[in-house]
């Protein structure tokens, strides 16, 4: 097969570099969660989100229970990640 020199083909080195910057972000171009991490995440919010209701009887319903999780499991991270000063250097992807 013929390709021109402004296309690399998939097996070469230039396009190593792109997979793994696809693979560690997502579509906003935030930092995805390893596996141990995200499960840390998601048992954090289950652990909190119960805790508080045992005190507070309005945090259980089917409203805020959802808006808990999907808080706690996207601001956490991110929130988590300035806390701790690690740089989200987004000039990588591009």
């Amino acid at each position: 097969m013929v390709s021109s020199g402004a296309v690399s083909s998939p097996g070469s080195s230039s396009d190593a570099g792109a997979e793994t910057v696809a693979t560690n972000r997502d579509h906003r171009n935030s930092r995805r969660l390893t596996g141990k991490e995200e499960w840390f995440w998601y048992l954090a919010a289950a652990v909190t989100y119960i805790a508080c209701g045992i005190w507070q009887k309005f945090l259980l319903n089917w409203f805020i229970g959802p808006l808990w999780l999907v808080a706690f499991v996207v601001i956490g991270p991110a929130l988590w990640d300035r806390i701790r000063g690690r740089a989200d250097d987004r000039s990588d992807a591009t």
